[in-house]
């Protein structure tokens, strides 16, 4: 059991602004819409077993709880743990994106000192090291495609060092509202914080925690169940969580009420209509898409009937509106 925030005795933000600065983003497919197989369920990662991983060019003594993995470009969600005094002395690259977000221990990473809810994202071929932790850590950890280790002094040539992002922590950080992109026409939904850790500058994918208190029927401040969709993948991994949450999705199997525990985690691919189910706790999620976020809302699991939020109230769609 991780250590918790209790959510933070501060009120909630309501996400009330009008929609208009945004539209639906242009998302090519490739790594946005098919980083997996299918929908990935984890009910709680507490049931997953620790293993012993490997990776070319780093030291041995790494374990590892593998939540989901892209077969196609090896690219991979893990739970990573190292222990008390573990060292990589190397400084270099991994040839492939890196994000850590630290869920307890220490982790140095050259002049950073990562602490409790840091995150440090690495884009590929950037230089960065030695990594060492004096009390052990255990991380959320991708890599993008297949996880390696090159010994370097240097930046590889093109490599995208700007879009680098260092140390960023939780509890330094104020919640957003006005930076943080509109992601749906007309009104945003109540009851939710977000902070915006990381929207890639080339890439568009972004990396962020939310924070939500409770929820109606479909769980997007609707008064119906609407079932929401995006048009990138969206990878989620519950923090904190005060009471069991439920989620309802929209599998190739047919309509699939699914229940997560403290530290689920879910990777559902894009195009995946789902609902939340009626909560009455708090959640702190972190959370992954492939592009920029962008919802739509349908009434059912046919996706036949779109509707849109407008301050008057739900707006039905005619076909191709």
């Amino acid at each position: 059991m991780f250590g918790r925030t209790t959510f933070l005795a501060v009120p909630t933000l309501l996400l009330v602004f009008a929609a208009s600065a945004q539209q639906p983003p242009d998302v090519a497919p490739g790594y946005a819409t098919d980083g997996r197989p299918g929908f990935v369920y984890v009910e709680t990662a507490e049931g997953l077993r620790w293993e012993p991983i490997e990776i070319d060019g780093m030291p041995s003594g790494m374990s590892a709880k593998i939540l989901s993995r892209d077969q196609q470009r090896g690219g991979v969600a893990l739970l990573s743990r190292r222990s008390a005094d573990w060292r990589h002395d190397q400084r270099g690259y991994h040839s492939s994106d890196e994000e850590i977000f630290l869920l307890e221990g220490d982790l140095s990473i050259g002049d950073q000192e990562l602490t409790r809810y840091s995150y440090a994202f690495f884009p590929a071929g950037v230089v960065h090291g030695p990594v060492s932790t004096r009390k052990g850590a255990v991380f959320l950890h991708w890599f993008k495609a297949k996880p390696d280790f090159v010994a370097a002094a240097r930046d590889i040539p093109g490599a995208r060092a700007h879009a680098t992002v260092r140390d960023w922590n939780f509890f330094e950080q104020p919640w957003e509202a006005e930076n943080f992109p509109i992601y749906r026409k007309g009104p945003l939904m109540t009851g939710i914080r977000k902070k915006l850790l990381r929207r890639d500058p080339d890439t568009g994918e972004m990396t962020w925690i939310t924070h939500s208190v409770g929820g109606g029927p479909g769980g997007f401040g609707a008064p119906v169940t609407l079932y929401e969709t995006h048009p990138t993948f969206e990878e989620y991994f519950l923090l904190e969580l005060s009471a069991e949450r439920r989620l309802a999705e929209c599998l190739p199997e047919g309509l699939t009420e699914l229940r997560y525990q403290e530290h689920g985690y879910w990777w559902r691919p894009a195009g995946v209509g789902h609902a939340g189910l009626p909560f009455s706790g708090e959640s702190l999620s972190l959370v992954r898409t492939g592009d920029v976020l962008w919802a739509d809302y349908f009434t059912d699991c046919s996706y036949q009937q779109q509707v849109e939020f407008s301050q008057e109230g739900l707006k039905y769609l005619q076909p191709g509106q």
